[in-house]
């Protein structure tokens, strides 16, 4: 098992959750070429901005459910109604087979699930924007559009949300970067 991030230090409900974590998108409940790079660097974000326990959790244990052969029941059997609410609304719902179809479904519904989840889903988005701008790679037009959708209907209906600055200045930084490269 990797080392937990320093912010688990000395918060039970945070280090279970990353342990739990850890072993969905690493061991044998791993069903998709999932790290835990990724809901470390969301609970990151999260932490930083002043997030409790409960937040971080989930941000810990937001793509179990997508990326293990891990049901919600077994995260509200571990870390209660609250966290597995939370992980809920972050799951996107796989019977909707078009990506835009079920990427603007989920954007609708992690906005209606109040604003903790709408919060950990623009601190994924920023992670991931600033994981494909460390990394180089070309995310696709079809994903790129997707984070600009999310930015304008979250800027829109919740511009109190934390992260949206930030994915504002990142975004546009990544699609010239990638420009940059494509010329070159």
């Amino acid at each position: 098992m990797a080392e937990p991030p320093d912010f688990a230090a000395g918060r039970e409900l945070v280090s279970r959750a990353y342990e739990h974590a850890e072993r969905a998108h690493c061991g044998p409940d791993s069903t998709d070429d999932t790290t835990i790079e990724h809901p470390v660097a969301v609970a990151r974000l999260l932490d930083e901005a002043g997030f409790g326990d409960e937040v971080v959790a989930t941000a810990l244990l937001h793509d179990v459910v997508e990326g293990s052969t891990q049901g919600i029941d077994r995260i509200r059997d571990g870390f209660g109604d609250e966290v597995a609410g939370y992980v809920e609304a972050l799951t996107e719902d796989d019977t909707i087979v078009d990506y835009t179809a079920r990427k603007a479904e989920h954007r609708k519904r992690v906005l209606e699930a109040g604003a903790v989840p709408a919060s950990i889903y623009a601190a994924d988005k920023l992670a991931r924007v600033r994981a494909y701008t460390e990394s180089g790679e070309d995310p696709g037009e079809e994903r790129l559009d997707h984070y600009w959708d999310t930015l304008q209907l979250f800027t829109a209906r919740r511009p109190e949300l934390p992260f949206l600055s930030e994915i504002a200045v990142e975004l546009p930084a990544l699609e010239r970067a990638l420009d940059e490269a494509a010329e070159v």
